[in-house]
C-alpha cells in the first residue's frame, strides 16, 4: 500500500533536503510454506526437519512465514504429507494447482515455496593411516549428501520459478548422525540466499549526508530501516530513474552499506562508490530508488 511520508528536516550544514516527497517504502514480504515432499526412499521425519530448517531461514528477516501445517489442524491434506504425492502428480513434485487453491485461502500474501528432496545419501569413508610402529590404522568418517529442488509460485502474476537446485554436502563427522544433520542445516543458509536472491527490495534515496573536506560525499539516507529488518552492512545498488514517454530506464550510478539504522522507515549508508554520480544526480533532482544487492542477507 502507498504511502505518503510527511517530513521536515532542517537544512544544516551541507545537509541536502529530500528529494522526494513520496519515496519508496518497502514492505516486509509474506510467503505461504506448503508441505516438503520427498522420493520415496527418503524418510518423512528427514524432510520435515528440512522443511523446519527452510523456514528459519527464510524468516531470518523481512520475510513474515504463512505455515500451511500450523493453520491448517484437521486438514488431512495439510498436515499429513504423503509419499504418494510425487505419484499423484505423475512424478512430478510441483503440484501447481494445489499451489494455487492455497494462495486462494492466504489472498494477503503474494509467494508461495515448496520444496522437493530429490536423493539423499549417507556413507562411511575409510582413512588409512599408519601407526609409530608401521602397521596399518583404519579411522571412518561419514559424509552425507542432500539434493534438493526448490518451487516458487507468484500468485500476483502468475509466474512460477523453478526447480532451483540446492545441493548440501558435509564431510568427515565421526557419526553418520553428526553428518546429516550439518548436512540438514545448510538449509537455512540456503534459503537466506534464496530471500536475497529473489526477494530483492527497492527503496528510496531521501537525503545525502556529509561531506568529507574535499567535498566528496559520504553517506546518505535511504527509506528502509527497522520495519524491515535492513542491519549494519547490508549493501545497494542506487540507481536513477527516467521516464521517458512511459519508457522506463534504470541507470547505475554506485554502490552503498548500511552503517546505522535511524528509523522504522530510515537508514544511513556510506557510499562505497559512485559518490560523484549520486550526488550530481540527487542534486539534478533526479529519482534516486537503491536496490538490496545479492552479496549480503535480506
Amino acid at each position: 500500500m502507498k504511502r505518503t511520508v510527511l517530513i521536515l528536516c532542517l537544512l544544516l550544514g551541507n545537509l541536502a533536503l529530500f528529494a522526494q516527497e513520496d519515496p519508496v517504502i518497502p514492505q516486509r514480504e509474506s510467503v505461504v510454506v506448503d508441505n516438503f515432499t520427498a522420493a520415496p526412499e527418503i524418510p518423512l521425519g528427514f524432510y520435515q526437519y528440512a522443511r523446519q530448517v527452510v523456514i528459519e531461514g527464510l524468516a531470518y528477516r523481512r520475510i513474515d512465514v504463512i505455515d500451511v501445517e500450523k493453520d491448517g489442524i484437521g486438514r488431512a491434506d495439510i498436515v499429513y504429507p504423503s509419499f504418494n504425492f510425487v505419484n499423484r502428480n505423475n512424478g512430478h513434485p510441483f503440484d501447481i494447482d494445489r499451489a494455487v487453491r492455497l494462495m486462494n485461502e492466504y489472498t494477503s500474501s503474494r509467494y508461495y515455496i515448496t520444496v522437493y528432496l530429490s536423493r539423499f545419501k549417507n556413507y562411511p569413508v575409510d582413512h588409512t593411516s599408519k601407526d609409530k610402529d608401521g602397521n596399518p590404522v583404519v579411522k571412518t568418517d561419514y559424509t552425507a549428501e542432500i539434493e534438493a529442488e526448490v518451487y516458487l509460485l507468484d500468485a500476483e502474476n502468475g509466474e512460477t520459478m523453478g526447480p532451483i537446485r540446492w545441493k548440501n554436502y558435509y564431510s568427515g563427522a565421526s557419526d553418520p548422525r553428526f553428518a546429516e544433520r550439518y548436512a540438514f542445516e545448510e538449509f537455512r543458509s540456503k534459503a537466506r540466499n534464496l530471500v536475497t536472491d529473489h526477494f530483492r527490495f527497492k527503496a528510496s534515496v531521501i537525503k545525502l549526508g556529509e561531506y568529507n573536506k574535499r567535498g566528496k560525499l559520504q553517506d546518505l539516507f535511504l527509506s528502509c530501516g527497522s520495519d524491515i529488518d535492513v542491519e549494519r552492512g547490508d549493501v545497494f545498488w542506487v540507481y536513477s530513474i527516467t521516464d521517458i514517454g512511459g519508457i522506463t530506464t534504470a541507470n547505475r550510478l554506485g554502490k552503498v552499506k548500511a552503517r546505522d539504522i535511524t528509523g522504522r522507515e530510515s537508514c544511513r549508508c556510506t557510499v562505497s562508490n559512485g559518490e560523484a554520480e549520486i550526488n550530481k544526480a540527487f542534486l539534478a533532482g533526479e529519482t534516486l530508488i537503491a536496490v538490496s544487492d545479492d552479496d549480503t542477507w535480506f
